[in-house]
């Protein structure tokens, strides 16, 4: 039996930090993320409904599930079943830094911060466009902001830092509602909190100049 993969190097608050570019290029995939996400509503789930709720096939989520387990992201939960044993996650928090040792472990990283970067962007979007089927209460609670500041490098790292400390924070304080459904109050929904901080780009032009032919 192969020995299963290191996802991490350390962890801070419970968030594993990936630096394995093998696991870097494995989590690069729209659909593993879908299957992250409905473990982590669910808390176990099989195959068989993981296929029903993401509507693919069930040997395509048996197929990604069993990668996930390769590389240390999911495990197989204990079942009274014999036909198809619950899979559960892990770790609920995984992070990776964007600069990697290697040239390669930079490109596995950029990769899956694009995948990641595009899902998270299409749920806000998604979000935006039903926050009207809502109650008031949810509309005035959720939160989309953005503000504009001058920055050293060294100040942006500091505030990321703190930024990523309080979400932890936050999933440590409501930890236990992950895993028990008994401990989530009856109106709670699953809230997602995303937080990003980043240069802008030099702006272009929107038409480029033409070469002056005196």
């Amino acid at each position: 039996m192969a020995k299963q993969r290191h996802i991490t190097e350390r962890t801070t608050r419970g968030r594993a930090e990936i630096s394995d570019p093998r696991v870097l290029r494995a989590l690069a995939h729209p659909l593993r993320w879908s299957l992250i996400d409905l473990l982590a509503l669910e808390g176990t789930a099989t195959a068989t409904r993981c296929a029903e709720v993401l509507g693919e096939s069930q040997a395509t989520c048996s197929f990604h599930l069993r990668q996930l387990a390769k590389y240390g992201v999911v495990v197989q939960a204990s079942s009274a079943s014999k036909r198809e044993r619950p899979w559960k996650l892990k770790l609920v928090d995984q992070a990776w830094s964007s600069v990697q040792p290697t040239q390669a472990g930079s490109l596995a990283a950029a990769e899956l911060s694009q995948v990641v970067a595009e899902r998270e962007m299409a749920r806000l979007l998604a979000w935006v466009r039903t926050r009207h089927l809502y109650p008031e209460p949810w509309q005035q609670a959720s939160t989309v902001s953005a503000t504009l500041v001058w920055l050293t490098a060294e100040e942006l790292e500091d505030l990321s830092r703190r930024l990523v400390e309080l979400t932890a924070e936050v999933g440590e304080r409501f930890a236990s509602r992950a895993s028990d459904q008994a401990a989530r109050p009856a109106e709670a929904l699953p809230v997602r909190l995303l937080a990003a901080g980043y240069p802008l780009p030099a702006p272009e032009p929107a038409h480029p100049r033409r070469p002056n032919r005196g």
